[in-house]
Protein backbone atom coordinates (compact mmCIF):
# COMPACT_ATOMS: atom_id res chain seq x y z
CA UNK A 1 0.00 0.00 0.00
CA UNK A 2 1.31 3.41 -0.90
CA UNK A 3 -1.45 5.72 0.30
CA UNK A 4 -5.10 5.98 1.28
CA UNK A 5 -7.34 9.04 1.17
CA UNK A 6 -10.87 9.38 2.53
CA UNK A 7 -13.38 11.20 0.39
CA UNK A 8 -16.67 11.24 -1.44
CA UNK A 9 -17.59 9.77 -4.83
CA UNK A 10 -20.41 8.23 -6.82
CA UNK A 11 -22.76 11.19 -6.78
CA UNK A 12 -23.69 14.35 -8.61
CA UNK A 13 -23.58 16.96 -5.84
CA UNK A 14 -21.04 19.71 -6.56
CA UNK A 15 -18.19 20.01 -4.02
CA UNK A 16 -19.56 17.60 -1.38
CA UNK A 17 -18.59 17.90 2.29
CA UNK A 18 -19.43 15.74 5.29
CA UNK A 19 -22.18 18.15 6.28
CA UNK A 20 -23.42 18.51 2.69
CA UNK A 21 -22.68 15.17 1.04
CA UNK A 22 -25.75 15.07 -1.18
CA UNK A 23 -25.95 11.80 -3.12
CA UNK A 24 -22.26 10.86 -2.77
CA UNK A 25 -20.86 7.86 -0.92
CA UNK A 26 -18.05 8.05 1.62
CA UNK A 27 -15.11 6.22 0.08
CA UNK A 28 -11.50 5.28 0.52
CA UNK A 29 -9.15 5.84 -2.42
CA UNK A 30 -6.32 3.32 -2.35
CA UNK A 31 -3.04 3.89 -4.18
CA UNK A 32 -0.88 0.79 -4.40
CA UNK A 33 2.14 -0.67 -6.18
CA UNK A 34 0.88 -3.75 -8.10
CA UNK A 35 4.40 -5.25 -7.95
CA UNK A 36 4.08 -5.45 -4.16
CA UNK A 37 0.34 -5.86 -3.63
CA UNK A 38 -2.08 -7.14 -6.24
CA UNK A 39 -5.61 -5.99 -6.85
CA UNK A 40 -6.73 -9.56 -6.09
CA UNK A 41 -5.11 -9.29 -2.64
CA UNK A 42 -6.74 -5.91 -1.96
CA UNK A 43 -10.20 -7.13 -2.96
CA UNK A 44 -9.77 -10.39 -1.05
CA UNK A 45 -8.93 -8.46 2.11
CA UNK A 46 -11.86 -6.12 1.47
CA UNK A 47 -14.40 -8.93 1.03
CA UNK A 48 -13.14 -10.93 4.02
CA UNK A 49 -13.35 -7.97 6.37
CA UNK A 50 -16.44 -6.28 5.01
CA UNK A 51 -20.04 -6.48 6.22
CA UNK A 52 -22.22 -4.92 3.53
CA UNK A 53 -25.41 -3.16 4.49
CA UNK A 54 -28.42 -2.54 2.25
CA UNK A 55 -28.90 1.02 0.99
CA UNK A 56 -32.31 1.01 2.69
CA UNK A 57 -30.44 0.92 6.05
CA UNK A 58 -27.63 3.33 5.23
CA UNK A 59 -28.69 5.69 2.45
CA UNK A 60 -26.17 6.63 -0.21
CA UNK A 61 -23.63 8.13 2.23
CA UNK A 62 -22.71 4.81 3.84
CA UNK A 63 -23.73 2.37 1.15
CA UNK A 64 -21.43 -0.48 0.27
CA UNK A 65 -19.68 0.01 -3.08
CA UNK A 66 -16.48 -0.58 -4.99
CA UNK A 67 -15.67 2.07 -7.61
CA UNK A 68 -13.53 0.62 -10.40
CA UNK A 69 -11.21 2.36 -12.83
CA UNK A 70 -11.84 0.32 -15.95
CA UNK A 71 -13.12 -3.08 -16.98
CA UNK A 72 -10.09 -5.00 -15.70
CA UNK A 73 -10.63 -3.74 -12.15
CA UNK A 74 -14.33 -4.54 -12.41
CA UNK A 75 -13.59 -8.10 -13.57
CA UNK A 76 -11.17 -8.65 -10.67
CA UNK A 77 -13.67 -7.26 -8.13
CA UNK A 78 -16.45 -9.48 -9.49
CA UNK A 79 -14.22 -12.56 -9.62
CA UNK A 80 -12.96 -12.14 -6.06
CA UNK A 81 -16.50 -11.46 -4.82
CA UNK A 82 -17.74 -14.69 -6.41
CA UNK A 83 -14.82 -16.66 -4.96
CA UNK A 84 -15.35 -15.25 -1.45
CA UNK A 85 -19.14 -15.62 -1.65
CA UNK A 86 -18.75 -19.27 -2.57
CA UNK A 87 -17.05 -19.90 0.79
CA UNK A 88 -19.34 -17.72 2.85
CA UNK A 89 -22.54 -18.53 4.71
CA UNK A 90 -23.42 -14.90 3.96
CA UNK A 91 -23.00 -15.22 0.18
CA UNK A 92 -26.16 -13.29 -0.60
CA UNK A 93 -24.92 -10.35 1.52
CA UNK A 94 -21.91 -9.83 -0.75
CA UNK A 95 -24.35 -8.92 -3.52
CA UNK A 96 -25.37 -5.87 -1.48
CA UNK A 97 -22.05 -4.25 -2.43
CA UNK A 98 -22.32 -2.40 -5.71
CA UNK A 99 -19.44 -2.60 -8.21
CA UNK A 100 -19.58 0.56 -10.30
CA UNK A 101 -17.41 2.70 -12.57
CA UNK A 102 -15.36 5.27 -10.69
CA UNK A 103 -16.53 8.85 -10.89
CA UNK A 104 -14.89 12.07 -9.69
CA UNK A 105 -13.41 11.73 -6.20
CA UNK A 106 -13.51 14.60 -3.73
CA UNK A 107 -11.04 14.55 -0.84
CA UNK A 108 -12.79 14.73 2.54
CA UNK A 109 -12.01 17.34 5.13
CA UNK A 110 -8.67 16.98 6.92
CA UNK A 111 -10.28 15.91 10.22
CA UNK A 112 -11.58 12.77 8.40
CA UNK A 113 -8.14 11.71 7.14
CA UNK A 114 -6.63 9.00 9.39
CA UNK A 115 -9.62 9.60 11.68
CA UNK A 116 -9.25 6.54 13.91
CA UNK A 117 -5.53 7.02 14.50
CA UNK A 118 -6.19 10.68 15.36
CA UNK A 119 -8.83 9.58 17.90
CA UNK A 120 -6.43 7.08 19.46
CA UNK A 121 -3.82 9.82 19.88
CA UNK A 122 -6.42 12.11 21.39
CA UNK A 123 -6.15 14.55 18.51
CA UNK A 124 -9.93 14.49 18.02
CA UNK A 125 -11.64 14.50 21.43
CA UNK A 126 -15.11 14.94 19.85
CA UNK A 127 -16.83 14.24 16.60
CA UNK A 128 -17.21 17.35 14.37
CA UNK A 129 -20.52 15.95 13.12
CA UNK A 130 -22.10 16.12 16.59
Amino acid sequence: MIDTVVGYTGGTTAAPTYESIGDHTEALRVTFDPRRLTLDQIFTQFWRGHTPMPVSFTGSQYRSAIFCHGDSQRRVAEFVRSEIAGDSPFASETRLTAIEPASPFYRAEEYHQRFISKQRRGAIPWSPAI
